[in-house]
């Protein structure tokens, strides 16, 4: 039996024993490889609606995502409202632009913006580029288990691996133990050498199976420096793991802003 072969074994064992299992019983580089591909899959085409929300305003911007991470690449485009309809903006692996469509420009992303706010939102530019492996850029250790709003969970730390291209010093990721579902991501900056200090969270819940997946399709993400600022993602149509085009991800289709549905 190979080791890929054995870890899947061990997965389902644990998934099919009675009871959910302790923190020492779980491989935790397994588990983090499961959370992502629930959130993410080999491909995913995603319909979402995202709701800002500030002590001054709140907006709405309904988006179409493709992402195809085998291949390190993403498209998104923005459905609604009117005035950013056909916005659209492509990652194919380090290179990051954006489709502005009342100038007709593209204009690329340096990575020096990948930390400014995606669209006027809690998230980032590095989020919706999705840059980033928790399994390939992250390297796992166990916390323990604690209860999260009454739901027992496990915890693992995420540590950047020393030549990894990430934008984050540290990461918690909190799993609903029973179904291990995610239930909160917590990102960390250090402002000096071995102080860490949690700069926002981004909480799932409305877990539902898709494709075997336990998938939450209701994402906030709360920024600690923002009294009374959120940002709501809510997904409307979900699919994974099937061929996705090359040409979504061109330059060609970028521009392509009149061809939004």
């Amino acid at each position: 039996m190979t080791r890929i072969a054995a870890a899947w074994l061990a997965c389902l064992l644990v998934a099919l024993a009675p009871g959910a299992p302790r923190a020492d019983e779980v491989d935790v580089k397994e588990l983090v490889r499961r959370v992502e591909d629930a959130l993410r899959g080999n491909t995913s085409v995603m319909k979402l609606r995202m709701t800002i929300t500030t002590p001054r305003w709140t907006r709405e911007l309904s988006l179409r995502s493709w992402d195809d991470q085998a291949h390190d690449r993403s498209f998104t485009r923005i459905l609604e409202p009117t005035k950013d309809k056909g916005t659209g903006f492509l990652r194919d692996r380090d290179a990051f632009w954006t489709w502005l469509p009342k100038v007709e420009r593209a204009m690329r992303i340096p990575p020096s913006m990948m930390l400014q706010p995606w669209m006027g939102s809690d998230f980032t530019n590095d989020d919706l580029a999705r840059d980033s492996s928790l399994a390939n850029d992250y390297e796992p250790r166990a916390l323990g288990e604690k209860s999260l709003d009454g739901v027992a969970s496990l915890g693992v730390e995420l540590i950047p691996k020393p030549e990894a291209p990430v934008v984050w010093s540290r990461m918690e990721l909190w799993i609903e133990k029973e179904r291990l579902a995610p239930l909160r991501f917590i990102y960390f900056d250090e402002p000096e050498p071995g102080r860490f200090e949690a700069v926002r969270e981004l909480r799932f819940s409305d877990v539902r199976v898709v494709d075997g997946r336990p998938l939450p399709h209701d994402w906030v993400m709360i920024p600690n420096d923002k009294p009374g600022h959120t940002t709501r993602m809510q997904l409307e149509e979900v699919e994974f793991d099937r061929p996705l085009d090359d040409a979504i991800f061109t330059q060609k289709n970028l521009r392509q802003s009149e061809a939004v549905r």
